[in-house]
């Protein structure tokens, strides 16, 4: 079986990751990494024994897939030229800036057939992925995605660089429409919102509150879901679950259990994900459709920020 051809556009903190775990792969062969710094492109592709390149069109005709981890402004324009390439694509999160240059590239995406996954690496966590199996009907779940403030990811407020991993976990197991949202965020360090809130209320009556932050000293990953017959509390850094489920006793009280989980790390299950994808012409776990709906619901938060604040 011949190799799957990849190449990575973009190695900043996330992107050389992405590099390393391929490198890393059977079946995969790093053809090249992209970026416009050119001693940080020779600097990673020595690193994993790969080529250095600094035009992105440079892969064109050398690779089958390729992961785009550059600022999300030009993640349309960038996606947009490899999907007419015929090149399939894992594009990081948000996956783009508007729903307008989304349906964009569903529309080309579908045109030429090609596999296009958004970087939604929490969906891979092991905690998450068993989550899915034993949520059956959320009344109400609590989010919280808190860390100490780096100059990374600044191109975009905190709604789009954490808050929008919850909502698409949110999204996956509420599976019903948004029909209200509230929402408050402020600027601290950045000119964008850097600590926000919002709740989700679903048509069916689940509410979801989800809080984000990049001021906070400690790193905080949790989500809390709350069903009738059970509580379910996840570690995302520890990728652990737990679920507290109510008795049938007169008086009810909570039991606690620990599904045995495999622990893996996320962006490694991810990066094979789409190499499967990839090699079987299969569609994504987190597709375009999927990245779409968080990034709306993201965008309607923002939405409601600007309204409540104004543009101060």
């Amino acid at each position: 079986m011949n190799p799957v051809r990849v190449g990575v556009v973009g190695v900043g903190y996330l992107g050389q990751h992405h590099a390393r775990v391929y490198s890393e792969l059977p079946g995969v062969e790093l053809v090249g990494v992209v970026d416009i710094n050119q001693e940080r492109s020779k600097e990673v592709a020595e690193r994993y024994s790969t080529a250095a390149f600094f035009d992105y069109r440079d892969l064109f005709g050398k690779v089958d897939a390729v992961s785009i981890v550059v600022p999300t402004v030009i993640h349309r324009d960038i996606a947009g030229r490899f999907i007419e390439e015929g090149i399939n694509i894992l594009i990081e999160k948000p996956v783009t800036t508007s729903l307008k240059e989304a349906k964009e590239l569903m529309e080309m995406a579908n045109r030429k057939k090609v596999v296009l996954q958004v970087g939604h690496i929490e969906r891979f966590n092991s905690a998450v992925v068993e989550l899915s199996k034993i949520v059956d009907h959320p009344i109400f779940i609590d989010c919280s995605r808190m860390g100490p403030y780096t100059r990374r990811n600044t191109d975009v407020g905190v709604v789009l660089d954490l808050m929008i991993h919850d909502i698409d976990i949110v999204m996956s197991v509420v599976r019903d429409k948004v029909v209200k949202i509230n929402a408050s965020g402020y600027p601290v360090f950045s000119r964008e919102e850097d600590i926000a809130n919002a709740q989700l209320v679903f048509s069916h009556g689940c509410i979801a509150n989800l809080t984000a932050s990049r001021i906070t000293r400690k790193k905080i990953r949790r989500m809390e879901v709350t069903q009738l017959d059970s509580f379910i509390s996840i570690d995302y850094l520890e990728q652990e679950l737990a679920v507290y489920k109510k008795t049938s006793s007169s008086f009810p009280y909570l039991l606690m259990e620990k599904p045995p989980m495999q622990k893996g790390e996320p962006l490694r299950l991810e990066l094979e994900h789409f190499i499967k994808c990839v090699r079987n012409g299969e569609k994504p776990l987190v597709g375009l459709e999927e990245g779409t709906n968080a990034l709306e619901v993201a965008l309607n938060i923002l939405e409601e920020i600007k309204k409540k604040h104004g543009d101060s």
